[in-house]
This record gives structure tokens, sequence and C-alpha cells, in this order.
């Protein structure tokens, strides 16, 4: 699976050129964007595991994941930009706010700072239009809206009680019970476990394929039969996957 994932990812990158965009155009530079963030996650997750490790993989997995639902969302209603503004706009908002109180340390550029209060101004000008018009989705709509609420549901859950380090997750992560002893040790670059790594490979390639295809679709390139050809591919090594103990078996 690892193998399979390294030879899309770098079909992937390959192919790129072929995909033609106006760089003027907010809504194409938003799609390139997410895309381009997806390929970076996965062609990080495989050099991690290339060198045998796992920790960090997850949490590329959750990223890709999200842009991977931002991706679908905007190709299919340019308006969802909107919404992406309104959560840049509230940021924004939130750290100059914060660095105009001026007892952050790492923010006191925002401090008596007129450049940084016209700022402030601007973001919420900005964001008050938008609002009147756009209401804003929490991570959960987002998935749904994608048509990948069972996604949000299992895969996504499991990934982000490992990035915020849930009680369940480091348990899982760092102690491993001794037979011998009756105790649970503590454990530091443990293999993780074969499903689990099967699963997150099997993620990374129905991300990388499904935003491919999004993509190429999506700006009617000349490439869309080569990446048809993965999606194919994938749907055959399926079974196989399934039931090989090889984890890099392609």
């Amino acid at each position: 699976m690892l193998e399979f994932l390294d030879e899309l990812v770098k079909a992937t990158i390959k192919l790129l050129p072929s995909v033609k965009f106006d760089k003027s155009h907010p809504v194409h530079r938003l799609l390139m964007a997410l895309y381009a963030t997806i390929i970076e996650d996965a062609d990080s997750a495989v050099a991690i595991l290339s060198v045998e490790r796992w920790a960090g993989v997850e949490h590329l997995l959750r990223s890709a994941l999200e842009a991977h639902v931002d991706l679908i969302n905007l190709a299919n209603d340019p308006d969802y930009a909107d919404l992406m503004m309104i959560a840049y706009h509230k940021q924004w908002i939130r750290l100059t706010e914060a660095g105009a109180k001026g007892d952050n340390q790492f923010l006191t550029f925002f401090k008596d700072n007129p450049e940084a209060e016209e700022q402030l101004a601007w973001h919420k000008e900005e964001l008050g239009k938008l609002e009147a018009r756009a209401k804003p989705l929490n991570i959960f709509d987002r998935f749904d809206r994608a048509g990948m609420s069972d996604i949000y549901r299992s895969i996504y859950h499991s990934l982000c009680n490992d990035t915020h380090n849930n009680v369940q997750a480091l348990t899982d992560r760092h102690f491993r019970l001794s037979k011998e002893e009756g105790l649970q040790n503590l454990v530091i670059f443990e293999d993780p476990e074969e499903h689990s790594l099967k699963a997150s490979l099997d993620s990374f390639i129905a991300t990388v394929n499904g935003s491919n295809k999004i993509i190429h679709n999506y700006f009617n390139t000349d490439s869309q039969n080569a990446v048809e050809e993965f999606h194919k591919r994938r749907e055959e090594k399926g079974l196989l996957w399934a039931e090989s103990k090889e984890l890099d078996s392609s």
C-alpha cells in the first residue's frame, strides 16, 4: 500500500502541469491551494513511513481530509469561498484584538499600532458583509455538506482524538500490557497495529485519488484518463489489501 501511495503521489505531481487555471481568480486560487496541501500532506506521510516512522502520519491525514472536504464543497459551490473567508477574518480579528490588549509578549506588534487598528477595522467590515449573506459552518457541517458525515463520525473522530492527545489515544499509543509482569509498560516508536496502518494508507490513497478527480474534472484537463486509471487500480486492489499480511504489497 505504501508503494502504491508513493506512486500515486509522484504521478499526481507529474500531472500537475496539465491543470491550467486562472491565477487571478479567487476560487481557482483556493481550489489549487487546497489541492497543493493534500499533495504535500500525502508526500510527507510517504516520507515518514518510508523511514519506518509513524508519529505524525495521522495528523497529516486529518489535515488532508479537512482540505479534501473544503475542496469538494468549493468545487460544488463557488459561494463556499465566502464561508472560508468568514473563518479567515474571524481568525485575524481574534489575533489582532488579543495583541491590542498588550499583555501577550508574542503579539507586541499589534499594541498601539495604527496599522493594526486599520487592519482590525477592515477585517470587521469584511466579516460583516460576508455574514450578511452566508451562515458560518462548523466542522461537522462542512463534512456533512461534502457528503462525508460518516467519515466525520468515524475516521475523522479518531484522528481528532489522536491529534488532541485524548487520554485513550495516548494510552493506546504509548502503553502495552506485559504478560510476564501484568503491568502496563511505556513504549516509544512502537510499530502501529497493522489494521491502523492499512486504514491510514487507504484513507490517504482515497483522498488523493478523489482530489485528483475533482481538480482534473473541474479544470477539464487532458489527464483525466490517467487519473481514472488510479481509481480503477485501487478498486482492483481493495480485496487484496484486506486479505494481505504484507503492508507494502502493491
